[in-house]
């Protein structure tokens, strides 16, 4: 049960998934504030639960156009993420990346930002809500 979410979302190229949170504070600016909630999204809220994208399973990456996947998890700096081949995330092996996600970006083998050129299908899965810790 650990490993299983409650939604699952579809996911896309070079969007930031992870949790912000969002102040809801009518006073006056000039301190900080808890009153918020945590939103999965920098811009918006993707999906209904509040939980992080907690696994990321590639379902098909074959007509995406590029060699290269960049994998971001929520703590990873944009210089230090991890670069895989498209072949082992091929849907043949099953590949399921266990991780607090951030963002993925379709790339060349330095890392560099490829637009896809197809259609692809990376699906998101999410708990119902934030854990106490990650």
């Amino acid at each position: 049960m650990l490993q299983s979410g409650v939604e699952l979302i579809t996911l896309e190229h070079n969007i930031d998934y992870s949790p912000t949170f969002v102040s809801t504070d009518k006073r006056a600016a000039g301190g900080s504030t808890t009153i918020g909630y945590y939103q999965i999204g920098d811009l918006q809220q993707y999906g209904y639960s509040r939980g992080p994208v907690f696994k990321v399973e590639f379902v098909d990456l074959s007509s995406a156009g590029a060699n290269y996947v960049k994998i971001w998890g929520i703590e990873n700096q944009d210089i230090d993420a991890p670069i895989y081949p498209v072949s082992y995330l091929a849907a043949d092996k099953q590949p399921i990346i266990h991780v607090y996600l951030k963002k993925f970006i379709f790339c060349d083998v330095s890392g560099n930002p490829v637009s896809p050129s197809g259609d692809y299908t990376v699906v998101g899965y999410k708990k119902r809500a934030m854990p106490v810790a990650w």
